[in-house]
């Protein structure tokens, strides 16, 4: 489920970084995440609508397109995202482990 981007959507978001700059495309990522939580704290705490999902597909979008902008400025590869996302995924199922036989007792 990696977000894949073409080369071409890669060009743009180094063209934003590079007419913006760093800090403010680092400013507008932490702006991006914030509307995230706004937008799934409406959807979760109201009667989800289809209008509200809309809106958090809409920001996770945002979201997803200003990681990507984060990672091409600090040089962050797939594999080293794939192997800190391996080991958070162990960290889970060590945690869900010991959540059921805690459960189980």
């Amino acid at each position: 489920m990696t977000i894949r981007f073409t080369k071409h959507q890669i060009a743009v978001m180094q063209t934003a970084l590079d007419r913006w700059g760093v800090n403010a495309q680092a400013g507008q990522t932490v702006e991006e995440c914030a509307e995230l939580i706004v937008a799934l704290t409406k959807h979760i705490n109201r009667t989800p609508k289809p209008e509200s999902l809309e809106n958090v597909i809409d920001e996770m979008a945002d979201v997803e397109m200003m990681l990507a902008q984060m990672r091409l400025v600090s040089g962050i590869s797939d594999e080293r995202l794939h192997e800190q996302i391996a080991r958070k995924f162990e960290k889970l199922e060590r945690h869900l482990k010991n959540e059921k036989e805690t459960n189980a007792l």
